[in-house]
């Protein structure tokens, strides 16, 4: 059996996810992303799709399901699913686990990076590793180790930044010292920035209702992508949680772009004082604030760092690797850092000795 990949978006920067892998009798897409930039145009959809992966609720991974047909079997976990249109043709699968797809056996596990997040290993010759989003700091979030795979289609949303996390948590620390406003997304790290802010002594942190209702939900079921028995945790966390007013010294608000929602409406108040703290992705408005000095950034490292890529190399033993949804300038250098082939072109194929 021979395999292609096609990278249709998601290489060379952070655009949606969207990899079509086409195998002698089946069409899979792993992921239909939306875009986080308002106005960008949109990825072509592939005709003749078998089935959709998806392996996390961000709309940068799912918000393109909408273009496609709505016959097309979606495979995604019970808390993905909760976010799909009405009508999708969904068959919900484990967080950890195995089904069949037709010829192909799909191995799945906790990604580390969201509630119901999963990455997908496919048994094409030498194994096929799609990690979606992924992250193995997670203080909330469990990873799951992925078995062993020649080709590895690889989150590097950080490019090869190397901070820790309890660094950045440092970092952080300083920034909520002052009243803040964080937009973030509710099923990320709204609930885990909650968590480790309150181990800090910090109980007056406050959450919008959709992040609010996200941290009941995980304290209700740990469907496996939760670090176990932290479920306990989240209960007092949701008992304790303040109600949200205006005045919190930190407000964890729903919209991730900061400008619908909670968090657009407060900050055009013209009595609203609190800094707008960005913790991960910035569109390109968001970037233009930061560049005037108008909002803050501070990482919550989400995605892999340059270690954890290293450690997720040695793990899965992979000979080729390809950086998704971030610029590769050099890839001699990524082949340096991480001791395997770097394949920067959108298309390849996977043979039985897992070459391209």
């Amino acid at each position: 059996m021979t395999a292609q990949i096609e990278i249709i978006s998601g290489l060379h920067d952070k655009t949606p996810a969207a990899i079509l892998v086409t195998t002698p009798t089946q069409r899979i897409l792993l992921d239909a992303g939306g875009s986080l930039e308002p106005g960008a145009d949109d990825w072509p959809v592939p005709d003749r799709l078998d089935a959709v992966l998806l392996s996390h609720d961000h709309i940068d991974h799912i918000a393109g399901l909408a273009r496609l047909p709505a016959s097309v079997p979606i495979y995604c976990s019970a808390v993905t699913a909760r976010a799909l249109p009405p009508g999708s043709n969904v068959h919900p699968i484990p967080v950890r686990g195995q089904f069949s797809l037709g010829e192909l056996t799909v191995t799945t596990g906790s990604s580390g990076h969201a509630w119901g997040g999963i990455w997908f290993h496919l048994n094409v010759p030498g194994g096929l590793f799609y990690s979606g989003d992924v992250s193995l700091e997670s203080a909330l979030f469990h990873f799951d180790p992925p078995p062993p795979a020649a080709v590895a289609l690889m989150d590097a949303s950080y490019g090869l930044y190397d901070t820790p996390q309890h660094q950045q948590l440092e970092t952080l620390w300083l920034h909520v010292q002052q009243p803040v406003l964080c937009p973030v997304p509710p099923s990320g790290r709204a609930v885990e920035m909650a968590l480790l802010l309150a181990r800090r002594g910090m109980s007056d942190v406050t959450m919008d209702d959709a992040c609010r209702e996200m941290m009941t939900l995980m304290a209700e079921d740990n469907d496996g992508s939760l670090i176990p028995g932290i479920e306990h945790e989240l209960r007092q966390r949701v008992r304790d949680l303040p109600s949200l007013t205006a005045d919190a010294p930190v407000i964890l608000a729903a919209d991730p772009d900061g400008q619908q929602g909670i968090a657009g409406e407060l900050r055009r108040r013209a009595d609203f004082r609190h800094r707008t703290l960005f913790t991960g992705h910035m569109n390109h408005r968001a970037r233009e604030q930061h560049q005037r000095g108008e909002v803050d950034f501070c990482r919550w490292n989400v995605h892999p760092t340059r270690r954890c890529l290293q450690k997720l190399v040695a793990i899965l033993r992979c000979r080729q690797l390809v950086p998704l949804f971030t610029p590769v300038d050099d890839a001699v250098l990524w082949q340096q850092t991480l001791g395997c082939d770097i394949f920067t072109q959108p298309r390849f194929r996977i043979k039985h000795d897992a070459t391209a």
